[in-house]
Formats: C-alpha cells, structure tokens, sequence
C-alpha cells in the first residue's frame, strides 16, 4: 500500500527523513530511491579505502541489505546519510581486517582513519576485532585452517598452497571462501552495530 501511494516519481524529490520513515514501513521503493541517491558515493568512498573495485561493489549492495534488514528499527536515526556511511565504514573494515595481504592491509588501516580523529573507541574496536579474528581462525576446521593460515601468514598464491597441500586450486579457493564467509559472520554477530554506533557519532 505504501509503494503505491508513494510512487517512484514522488519518491525523488523525498527527502531522506521521508525515506527513511517509508523504508522503516517496508517500503523496498524507498529503498530503491535510497540506493540510487547514495550507491555512487558510497563506492567512491569504499574504494578509496580498499583499492579494491569489486570488494567495494560488494560493500555497497552489502550496505543497503543492512538498512533493509533493520526497517522497523530506523525510527532514532537522525541522519540516514551518515547511517549509511557509518555502515559501509565497517564493512570496510571488517574486510581490512580480513586481508590477506598484510602490507596491503596496513595501507588501507591507514586510509581507513584518515577519516577519524584516532578516537580511543574506534582504536580499541580496532584491535578487539583483529584478536577476534585470530581467536576464531582457531576454530575453523584443521585443513580449511591450515588453507587460510598459508595464504595470510605466509602469502601464498593458491597454486602454491595447492602444491604444498597437494590439494586442487579449486579448493584451496573454496577452503579460503568458506574461511572469510565464517569469519565475516561472526564478525557482524559480535561487532557489527557496535561499530557502526561508534562511527556515526564520531562523525556528528
């Protein structure tokens, strides 16, 4: 009922408190008006911090299921705009967090925070989750972890973990996968809105 009344054409010319209150409602053509206002910048900003074309296409689409996934408990946001950057800034660095390149990951921890004073909160969010992660890299399983430690502690190339394991590169690249698809989740289910609460009000 709320996608009818409120058309596409009117949508435009909303603004976000408007969108906000329609997407809070189930409106997914708010939702549609609100990726088309801000998908752009927000890419631009994630590659800037990442480098990394397709992972911040990524964090993009990741960034609007979020919004989706908490409608009806939109209502204390003041500004959707930051909300949304705030969200794509952990994605970006829960992704930092999880390169496997560790020289590519200074570079982008750096980039990441020239954005932010050095916030005690945002350092400490920082390093918990760099401990998280390593905590759990031990949980995974025996050769999924020795796939993963391979290729971040050493930086191997698929093929050559593949030799040393004596495994195919398809599934040193499914192990590595499955690895990153685990680690994000527990991730978002420890630290994800904590984060995001930090980073908006850090930039208010």
């Amino acid at each position: 009922m709320t996608d009818f009344i409120y058309s596409k054409y009117r949508l435009t010319n909303a603004t976000d408190s408007t969108l906000l209150n329609l997407i809070n409602e189930g409106s997914d053509t708010a939702l549609t008006e609100l990726y088309d206002r801000y998908w752009e910048a927000i890419y631009i900003y994630v590659v800037k911090v990442l480098s990394d074309e397709q992972e911040a296409s990524d964090i993009v689409q990741e960034t609007f299921i979020a919004i989706w996934q908490k409608r009806g408990d939109l209502a204390n946001i003041q500004s959707l705009k930051s909300y949304l950057f705030s969200i794509a800034r952990y994605k970006s660095l829960r992704s930092i967090s999880l390169q496997l390149s560790q020289e590519k990951y200074k570079t982008s921890f750096l980039q990441y925070f020239k954005d932010y004073d050095h916030s005690p909160e945002l350092d400490l969010i920082g390093s918990e989750m760099e401990t998280f992660i390593e905590s759990h890299i031990q949980r995974l399983p025996e050769r999924m972890r020795e796939v993963f430690l391979l290729s971040r502690k050493e930086q191997l190339s698929y093929a050559e973990i593949a030799e040393r394991l004596n495994i195919s590169d398809k599934t040193v690249k499914k192990q590595i996968h499955n690895a990153l698809k685990y680690l994000r989740f527990k991730l978002d289910e420890q630290h994800m809105w904590t984060t995001i609460l930090l980073c908006t009000i850090s930039k208010m």
